[in-house]
């Protein structure tokens, strides 16, 4: 037969046990998404690293890009190096909420959590099918 440890002692080696497990410094997520790098043409901000952005949603850059024109009311394009030009002077502080705000209703799993989703378009209506737990929930389109 086993003994059992008493009360104190069983705690003792709780805390022992727990001081000698490595700290880590990680979330274990590997998503996150990236500050969006912005420069000024004259009356024109360019949002540089939006291609990656897009690569990382793993969303057609369109598709993004008129959630955020139309969530700051001004006009823009993807040109062909796959920078975000839009019109006026915005700051990473005004697109970040933005880029957030997209994640949360395109690319997380509303089910599970995980970006690991795409979007499928059957019979005119857009699902969001996560990859990691299979789940199939259509998306809103107006947000």
């Amino acid at each position: 037969m086993i003994s059992q440890p008493e009360d104190g002692e069983y705690y003792r080696l709780l805390d022992k046990l727990y001081k000698e497990i490595p700290q880590t410094g990680a979330t274990g997520e590997w998503f996150s998404i990236p500050k969006p790098a912005l420069r000024y043409e004259g009356d024109k901000s360019i949002y540089t690293n939006y291609r990656e952005t897009c690569e990382l949603f793993r969303r057609d850059p369109n598709h993004v890009m008129k959630f955020i024109v139309r969530h700051l009311a001004t006009a823009g394009y993807v040109d062909k190096d796959g920078r975000l030009n839009l019109q006026g002077h915005f700051s990473d502080t005004q697109i970040e909420p933005l880029l957030e705000r997209y994640v949360a209703f395109y690319v997380k799993c509303p089910t599970c959590g995980r970006p690991d989703t795409k979007l499928v378009k059957k019979a005119r209506v857009v699902y969001m099918v996560c990859e990691a737990c299979g789940a199939e929930s259509p998306v809103r389109t107006a947000q």
